[in-house]
């Protein structure tokens, strides 16, 4: 029987924090073709990657000088997101079982700006982490850098960030009831929202390895 690695397992690999003897189980595990720790391991690598990029990223000091009622967010034309893909129906490989993905991924599409979405449960966590990034539909080289993303449940807001220079964006929250995203485009008067929490089982397809 195929013993899997969990994902506090792989997190640790990407960052080279495994020890040799066991970084060389795990090399040979991936040498072997799992799917599903491939899979693991290839989104932690990019994950990893641009965790790097945004710990290295300077926050625009203006952001933290002006109060954030100053964002005339109300006065924009609001833009709902449409889902366009969601891994949970993708076809599962062959003796791989429901339900047992370490991470889930979400496209939506708002106008002009598409929205990739990834999420992930680490084992024995409460949390979720959502990593997404926001860029032009027509060319993704177009990415939104520099740009507010609020994480609300309801009409409160849990947290908010700042994309950086690849539109790109992160969060670490415990789940809520009616989460969306929201990302304000004062320049040409809108904000995009893009709905989680209607999403059937939504919290309940990240489970542990």
């Amino acid at each position: 029987m195929l013993c899997h690695f969990d994902v506090a397992e792989w997190t640790d690999y990407v960052r080279n924090l495994v020890l040799p003897p066991q970084s060389r189980e795990m090399m040979v595990h991936l040498q072997q073709g799992c799917f599903q720790c491939n899979t693991a391991q290839e989104w932690l690598s990019k994950l990893a990657t641009t965790c790097a990029r945004m710990s290295a990223y300077n926050v625009p000091d203006y952001f933290g000088v002006f109060p954030r009622r100053t964002l005339p967010v109300s006065a924009l034309k609001r833009v709902w997101a449409t889902l366009q893909y969601d891994s949970l129906t993708d076809p599962h490989p062959s003796g791989a079982r429901a339900g047992q993905q370490a991470c889930r991924h979400l496209l939506f599409r708002a106008g002009d700006y598409s929205i990739d979405v990834r999420f992930e449960r680490e084992k024995g966590s409460a949390h979720l982490m959502l990593a997404g990034q926001i860029a032009k539909r027509e060319d993704q080289r177009q990415c939104l850098a520099e740009s507010p993303v609020m994480l609300f449940s309801g009409s409160h807001e849990v947290a908010r960030c700042t994309s950086n220079g690849f539109g790109e964006f992160q969060f670490d929250y415990v789940p809520q009831p009616d989460l969306h995203l929201r990302v304000p485009l004062p320049d040409v008067g809108k904000e995009i929202q893009v709905t989680l929490s209607d999403r059937k089982a939504f919290e309940g397809p990240l489970k542990n390895n």
